[in-house]
């Protein structure tokens, strides 16, 4: 069966040698890279022919498709500056043909090949190629761009949205039967699993992509599913059984020339030997890997395709100045036939008046394109002045994270230290200690919460509902007479986006209320709910508690604070609550933002 597929790619390879029709040409185009078993050089050689062969019968489409092929197989060998040149030439292509579908996908493409390079950037290109997908509800290309969208929550580490999107792939792939790329959101829910430290999960996960990628005899990634089984048993320690599945995994990704899974193989293994004290495989290995690094991640590599995307991103401003500048210059035409046609019918007598009329024209039309540009530049202070607090934001929050967090987790390790290091210490000390412990705890968790407001310029009602649902599965587990609801009304857009401050005053209204339930209520049951009604986002928090008299029970800090919280965000706070019948906390919030 290989033979006559490798045969069929061998002939299709030779016709593009000659004169190809636009079916050929598709044929060619719709061949699965990763799964071709044909050298790296005969790969790039088909779709290089293919992309000149379409340009030949003047098949922009065709041409795209080939120029997005050789970006995809230069991005596995590792040919960075290759992979972005190409992609952004499909690009080019595909929005001047109007081809909406072909333009998300390559956005979204180019924003994935960006990922471990400029993740700001890799994030900004997948929203853009997102957005468009979403507008045409073209799950063809979405089944992708969610899966791809969860990789780089992932690498921002925000694992709940990551398994959120992986999820919405998936779903979409079983619907539309897409065998091939079914593995792949496995594979990365999988990756999430060994994250969060469900290692049995993740290598159940791990082991339903591989036998699906054995079935299609897919060598790239069944390469990929080798390298991270052996990274699961390497976070459980069992180093033996890390290296048996990492050997399994090297000789598939030198045999396919994949760079980054290679130098990532060495580098895995210098490390485990390095931890059996094997001094020799592990400086082997590690050369290795630096052979192989070097040659990938340049300071040129980098440079050269920040410079692309540079005149990528400058070119097409150019030609939406040049179109406004083509625009007046019509406008400014017209003006002029229009006066002479007057000129022409009123005579010499009104000659004055007409060049008078001119030139007041002409003054209106130049403050026109006086005013534009001075709006372009304003607009474009205000995106240097986001960047730059962006920037300062980011700052802030590594600084937290790094000093703080480090310092805090200090704090707990020590009384740890100081609990279990002295046999003879008494009840009201260790009690103490361990308040202190888990005060120092939930500190850590508020800052973190606080630093996952602050990367943000603006939260989303989809990033809220990810980090409530996070929350309530914590609380889950802190009780087990408690049972717990969360409901999102059906049709409710996740793309209303609050700012971070409001963003995180929700969620601390919602954690505070549901903590209260716990403590105070005896509930054995416990809701939040997020609708929308007459232009509010309500969010209501109900438990069948014991419940309590409002007017003679004197006010706490909890809820203090959380009305504190809603009249900085102009929002509507009111707690309802009857001795035995339970309390329900609603918060409303109006959509509509002043002008």
């Amino acid at each position: 069966m290989r033979t006559l597929a490798f045969l069929y790619v061998f002939l299709l390879l030779s016709n593009a040698l000659y004169s190809q029709t636009k079916k050929e040409i598709d044929s060619i185009n719709n061949l699965y890279v990763q799964g071709l078993h044909m050298s790296q050089d005969a790969i790039l050689s088909l779709f290089k022919n293919n992309a000149l062969a379409a340009k030949g019968l003047n098949y922009g489409e065709g041409e795209a498709d080939a120029l997005s092929k050789l970006s995809l197989a230069y991005g596995y060998q590792g040919n960075y500056i290759e992979s972005a040149e190409y992609g952004l030439k499909a690009v080019k292509i595909y929005e001047k043909l109007g081809l909406s579908e072909k333009v998300a996908y390559r956005y979204a493409e180019l924003g994935y090949s960006l990922k471990y390079k400029d993740i700001d950037k890799a994030t900004y290109y997948m929203q853009q190629g997102k957005a468009i997908a979403e507008a045409a509800q073209n799950e063809n290309v979405l089944k992708d761009i969610y899966n791809n969208y969860g990789v780089l929550k992932e690498i921002k580490e925000e694992l709940d949205s990551a398994l959120y999107f992986y999820n919405k792939s998936l779903i979409i792939k079983k619907n539309i039967n897409d065998t091939i790329g079914i593995p792949y959101c496995y594979s990365n829910m999988a990756g999430v699993y060994a994250l969060q430290k469900d290692f049995q999960k993740a290598k159940d996960y791990f082991n339903r992509a591989l036998e699906q990628r054995i079935q299609w005899k897919d060598t790239t990634t069944i390469a990929e599913n080798y390298t991270q089984i052996g990274e699961v048993f390497l976070a459980e320690e069992k180093l033996d059984q890390a290296i048996s599945w990492i050997h399994k995994s090297l000789p598939l990704s030198q045999a396919k020339a994949y760079k980054n899974l290679t130098q990532y193989n060495y580098k895995l293994l210098s490390d485990i030997y390095k931890s059996k004290k094997n001094t020799d495989s592990a400086l082997y290995y590690y050369e290795q890997f630096a052979a192989i690094k070097d040659s990938i991640h340049s300071v040129k590599v980098e440079e050269s395709i920040a410079a692309l995307t540079i005149e990528f991103e400058t070119e097409k401003k150019e030609n939406e100045i040049l179109k406004q500048r083509a625009q007046l210059a019509e406008k400014d035409a017209e003006v002029r036939r229009k006066n002479t046609w007057i000129i022409g019918g009123f005579g010499t007598a009104l000659l004055l008046g007409l060049l008078g009329y001119l030139m007041y024209n002409q003054q209106k039309l130049k403050q026109r394109q006086l005013q534009k540009e001075s709006e372009l530049k304003e607009a474009l202070a205000r995106i240097e002045t986001q960047n730059k607090l962006q920037e300062q934001r980011l700052r802030i929050s590594r600084d937290l994270h790094d000093n703080i967090g480090s310092q805090l987790t200090f704090i707990i390790s020590s009384i740890d230290t100081i609990k279990y290091g002295f046999s003879e210490i008494s009840d009201k000390l260790a009690n103490k200690l361990v308040d202190i412990s888990a005060f120092t705890s939930q500190t850590i968790y508020e800052l973190r919460d606080t630093i996952w407001a602050m990367n943000k310029n603006s939260i989303t009602f989809e990033d809220l509902q990810a980090r409530i649902t996070n929350f309530i599965e914590k609380a889950k587990t802190a009780t087990e007479t408690t049972a717990f609801e969360f409901k999102v009304a059906s049709g409710m857009p996740t793309s209303n986006s609050l700012t971070s401050v409001e963003g995180m005053n929700c969620y601390r209204i919602i954690q505070e209320a549901v903590n209260n339930s716990l403590k105070y209520a005896k509930a054995s049951l416990i809701s939040v709910s997020i609708s929308e009604e007459n232009n509010a986002i309500i969010i209501a928090i109900s438990d069948n508690g014991s419940g309590f008299d409002i007017t003679a029970v004197e006010q706490g800090n909890g809820l203090s604070n959380m009305k504190k919280r809603a009249r900085d965000m102009a929002a509507e706070l009111t707690i309802d609550s009857e001795v035995n019948e339970g309390t329900t906390i609603t918060l409303g919030l109006s959509t509509k933002k002043d002008e």
